[in-house]
């Protein structure tokens, strides 16, 4: 069990664990800070080793090595003369904010440790007839460990230097100043994880910085397993990466007004995946669950639209509801906004004036695909294609109300099967018995005349295509392909259109995008700026 002291009101207190510590948190919350507390300041800081987000990559070709004693106080406190009483002179007195450039003085004492186990092995040659097997330096472990996560690489060790060779190809050699980001940056990482001292605490800030997502946990898996003896204790606000440590012990930096920082332990929730409780908590802003995955065009016009709000998207909207109500029901978060915004879909107004007392809010469109399609949205389209607004709106019109009168038929009935479903969810559940069961499941069924439904369903469709009622087909009419399928109407080919919108609202746009919408985002709309 190994334990990490911080600080708290007036006093301090151990976070113990039997793995490392992720300290998570919004911008703005301390983790820099806090990450210097622990090196200079913590009744630990003899034992810390704190590797900076600030930090130069630039690798020497070649180095010279020194006393190994020496190497090592110049590369952990700044000079080869200094202790740890010096490590605020290492930062420049300004150990939050210092850029450090010391990659010279880490190859220095690779090659040191090299260059001072190499004398001991040959010492050792002399003094005995038998056979001893070479030491492993440091530098043979960074090799080791490098090649490891970057199979198509190798590491060439020879003299003073260290060049790269692509596998398998002899002459595709380049010298270590040439590595890109990610391959010094690697390097980097193990080597100042290698030079931290026995049973120590090594602070990294921004543990993810430079690195590929797939290299990132087993990068640092790795070297964990090379330094057992030390606890890791990682900064970071990336969900990716903090999602990726599920097995460390997770601390909540809440905020930081100079000089306290309000803290406390993560707490798991059955009803909540870890990266999303990461995610909400290393935001300050109030959250909306949406529906659609990330990468999509919806999702990307929520974000635009709702900058003002952490928007998450959730997949289903069974997800939304659920997500919505776990965070408000986590005591942990219970300061935070939370929301749900998710497509009409079929759902009467009960159902929407129910879904509203738990903050799950629903479009006036029955897809939000709908939105690209809406008619102010396509005014602002069509106008910055430098064409006729009103020729291509009536255009779009006419290809909508003809593809919903050719489906009308499948269009009531999804609606009808869905108020049919919703009805059958008020099924009285506290009746017990047999007999009061199966009275309750009559009378409910009894209660629910689908030819009166599928009429009155079929007369509001009638009323619309009568009509001509726009902007109340979009509210009934679900094709998540509407907007692809008019994009030709547009003069965009390949269904742009959606990609088109997200460009416009992402540039100059954003403005008369956001007004046209809002009124689409029913009573969500009070929240939105």
């Amino acid at each position: 069990m190994k334990a990490l002291i911080l600080p708290k009101e007036n006093t301090t207190e151990s976070v113990e664990t039997n793995q490392s510590i992720l300290l998570v948190g919004a911008n703005g919350s301390g983790k820099t800070r806090l990450g210097s507390w622990i090196e200079i300041n913590s009744p630990q800081k003899e034992l810390v080793h704190r590797i900076s987000a600030q930090k130069s990559l630039a690798l020497p070709d070649s180095t010279t090595p020194q006393s190994i004693e020496q190497a090592e106080k110049d590369l952990l406190f700044g000079n080869p003369g200094w202790g740890y009483q010096n490590k605020t002179s290492k930062w420049s007195q300004k150990p939050a904010t210092t850029f450090m450039n010391d990659f010279q003085k880490l190859m220095v004492y690779l090659f040191s440790d090299e260059t001072e186990e190499n004398a001991k092995f040959k010492r050792a040659c002399i003094a005995i007839e038998e056979r001893i097997t070479p030491p492993t330096t440091k530098i043979d472990l960074v090799k080791e460990l490098w090649e490891t996560i970057l199979p198509h690489r190798e590491l060439i060790i020879g003299g003073l230097r260290i060049q790269t060779r692509i596998k398998g190809q002899e002459d595709k050699i380049y010298n270590s100043s040439e590595m890109s980001d990610g391959e010094r940056v690697i390097f980097y990482l193990i080597g100042q994880c290698l030079a931290a001292s026995k049973d120590g605490i090594i602070v990294i800030d921004e543990p993810e910085l430079h690195l590929h997502k797939s290299v990132q946990a087993p990068l640092w898996d790795a070297i964990e397993k090379l330094r057992q003896d030390c606890l890791f204790v990682y900064l970071t606000h990336d969900v990716d990466f903090a999602a990726a440590k599920e097995a460390a012990k997770s601390v909540w930096l809440k905020s930081f007004d100079g000089q306290k920082w309000d803290w406390e332990l993560i707490n798991e929730d059955e009803d909540l995946p870890n990266e999303l409780l990461i995610e909400v908590l290393g935001s300050r802003k109030p959250v909306v669950f949406v529906e659609g995955e990330n990468g999509s065009f919806d999702v990307s016009l929520y974000r635009e639209l709702l900058s003002n709000f952490l928007v998450i998207p959730r997949g289903s909207c069974s997800q939304v509801i659920q997500s919505v109500k776990a965070l408000k029901a986590n005591a942990q978060i219970h300061h935070l906004d939370v929301f749900g915004l998710i497509d009409r879909d079929r759902r009467v107004q009960a159902e929407i004036s129910k879904l509203e007392q738990d903050s799950i809010y629903v479009l006036e469109v029955a897809e939000v695909e709908n939105l690209f399609c809406t008619k102010e949205l396509l005014e602002i389209v069509s106008e910055r294609l430098a064409r006729d607004p009103a020729a291509d709106f009536a255009t779009v019109s006419n290809t909508i109300f003809g593809r919903l009168q050719a489906e009308l038929d499948t269009q009531v009935s999804l609606h009808v099967s869905s108020e049919v479903k919703f009805k059958l969810n008020v099924f009285d559940v506290m009746q017990k018995g047999a007999s009061n069961i199966d009275a309750a499941l009559q009378n409910l069924i009894a209660s629910i005349d689908v030819y009166q439904i599928y009429t009155d369903t079929n007369a509001v469709f009638s009323l619309v295509l009568q009509n001509n009622d726009y902007r109340q087909l979009l509210a009934l009419y679900n094709r998540k392909s509407l907007s692809s399928q008019v994009s030709n109407s547009l003069g965009l080919a390949n269904g742009s259109l959606p990609d088109t919108v997200v460009r416009l609202v992402k540039g100059d746009c954003r403005e008369p995008i956001l007004g046209a919408l809002k009124p689409y985002f029913g009573n969500f709309q009070q929240y939105m700026t």
